[in-house]
């Protein structure tokens, strides 16, 4: 009989949800303040993958709508990889180049030594404390 010796799909080799150590938080971002002289983004999750295409969609869009000045209170930010650093330099690029600008202001402890390892803490200003 056909099949008789095989097993069915076994799991033994794949890891069950929630148990590979890593977990793919989304990300959201939120203007929580707005005034002539600044933005104030709230940025929450991780900074990575297609959240960093996400927070360049949303640069582009308040940039494209006369928000020079944008500040990102990166404080609920949770994880930075090279394409969150990337992110954040075209983002600060874009506000430039738009005759505006882009500052950090508050993050967590380990995305702030991200900052200050590739050198955007100094270049963005970023802040100890959320200032708009």
């Amino acid at each position: 009989m056909e099949g008789q010796g095989r097993q069915k799909n076994s799991h033994k080799n794949s890891f069950p949800v929630g148990t590979t150590g890593y977990s793919c938080e989304m990300l959201e971002v939120t203007v929580t303040e707005s005034s002539p002289a600044s933005t104030l983004v709230t940025v929450s999750g991780e900074l990575a993958g297609s959240g960093s295409e996400r927070l360049l969609a949303r640069l582009d869009r308040l940039l494209d709508n006369g928000h020079r000045y944008v500040v990102l209170d990166l404080t609920a930010v949770t994880f930075c990889d090279s394409s969150g650093v990337s992110a954040l330099v075209r983002g600060h690029a874009r506000a430039s180049a738009a005759a505006g600008g882009l500052k950090l202001s508050a993050a967590s402890e380990q995305v702030t030594r991200i900052l200050e390892l590739s050198g955007l803490a100094r270049m963005l200003g970023l802040q100890s404390t959320v200032e708009a």
